[in-house]
């Protein structure tokens, strides 16, 4: 066990160096020319079945990564994301392959899944191990406005790298998440719980990653997460690209209206801790459901401008979201198993989508984007409706101050 000096400065060193992987993780060079980069080499369908088949690894690999790092440790776990993840974006810079860019892809998302949740457990755990756990919603806050401002410089100087040579912004995202990989180095395993790893602990700590989710006093939470989470899916994967070009926004149009997107999301990172006071965790993420149907269900009625607002709300909005959603699957989760849960909500959000990707397309190609807008948005808001009528009801109306801290009795 560590003395408390060692501890806090491991606490304060381990945030740190958090922040910066965060921010080398999301500096996404390619985010806005990565279709144009692929188009050059092989045709839609392919780029599609390349999406697809990346979708899917990563919807498989949530949960074994997820439990991976509970069982090996966070710090290894970051260890080999960043490889996987360097790996892949210079493999992908340096090949005009389709098969070689479909092994990339499945090489970038088991890279990607690895990182997923356990960045969020890392940090939390931090915390946890110097019981400072109550610091997480202004940890989240700062997490998020890193996250945004990475992305949002990334866009705009890979438009510029890919006039100069169109691997470049691969190439350099590659080259970022080398330097992250030798920050993984430089961390402290958070002085929590570990396991040995074998295939029967394994297997267990999927179980009980699960079983968390579906227990008795959590499992309300669990369905109004999945309600934004596999719609959230859609509208991320798919919908809202294929949205902006349908209202007439080209490459570059794309590209700063992204950029801009993220940077709007910035201040409203840090206003997390003071909506939090107002609403309440669950109240947020109700909130975040409403703005996400809002732009699409008026679809076949608004215009591009009225569109892009409500589009850019919603980005604001964002950061204030996901933080709800992080605090409340991590303040109701032991540490054993906080990566494995996080992991697993993950993987349950995203096999919706990945099961109904080609109905979703021949949807979308049949009826037009803004006809299955209206639809998507009007399944959401239904669902919405019977959940706060039926099993959400308790928490829903629960007072605010209450409404944080229900435990299994509430049920």
């Amino acid at each position: 066990m560590k003395n408390s000096t060692k501890a806090s400065y491991n606490y304060k060193k381990n945030l740190q160096l958090g922040y910066l992987l965060i921010g080398l993780n999301n500096a996404f060079f390619w985010y806005a020319p990565w279709l144009l980069f692929l188009l050059k080499y092989i045709t839609i369908e392919q780029v599609a079945i390349i999406e697809a088949t990346g979708l899917a690894t990563s919807v498989l690999a949530e949960v074994p990564t997820g439990a991976l790092s509970d069982l090996i440790g966070k710090k290894r776990t970051l260890h080999l994301s960043f490889l996987f993840t360097a790996i892949g974006e210079v493999f992908v810079a340096f090949n005009t392959s389709y098969h070689r860019f479909l092994f990339a892809w499945i090489i970038l998302n088991i890279g990607y899944s690895l990182y997923s949740g356990t960045m969020e457990a890392f940090m939390y755990d931090t915390l946890l191990s110097v019981r400072k756990e109550d610091e997480y919603p202004r940890v989240t806050s700062h997490s998020q406005a890193i996250l945004n401002v990475s992305i949002a410089i990334a866009s705009i100087t890979g438009g510029l790298m890919f006039k100069w040579w169109i691997g470049l912004p691969f190439l350099a995202t590659g080259l970022t998440k080398c330097i992250g990989l030798c920050a993984t180095f430089f961390i402290d395993e958070p002085t929590v719980d570990s396991q040995t790893f074998s295939l029967q602990t394994f297997i267990s700590q999927t179980k009980k990653g699960f079983a968390h989710l579906f227990q008795r006093s959590f499992v309300r939470y669990t369905i109004l997460l999945l309600l934004f989470g596999v719609f959230a899916a859609v509208a991320y994967e798919i919908l809202d690209d294929v949205a902006v070009v349908d209202w007439g926004y080209d490459a570059v149009g794309i590209g700063i209206l992204y950029a801009a997107a993220t940077f709007i999301a910035v201040p409203a990172s840090y206003l997390y801790n003071r909506v939090r006071d107002k609403l309440g965790i669950v109240h947020i993420i109700i909130v975040g459901i409403l703005i996400l149907a809002l732009g699409y269900l008026f679809s076949p009625w608004i215009t591009a401008a009225i569109w892009t607002g409500i589009f850019l709300l919603r980005v604001f909005f964002s950061p204030i979201r996901n933080s709800a959603i992080s605090e409340l699957i991590n303040s109701k989760t032991e540490s054993s198993i906080r990566a494995t849960t996080l992991s697993t909500y993950e993987l349950l959000r995203k096999i919706p989508y990945v099961m109904l990707a080609s109905f979703i397309g021949m949807s979308m190609d049949r009826y037009g984007i803004k006809t299955f807008s209206f639809y998507f948005a009007f399944t959401l808001l239904t669902l919405l409706l019977v959940y706060i009528s039926t099993v959400g009801r308790r928490i829903v109306f629960m007072k605010k101050r209450e409404l944080d801290y229900v435990d299994e009795e509430d049920f």
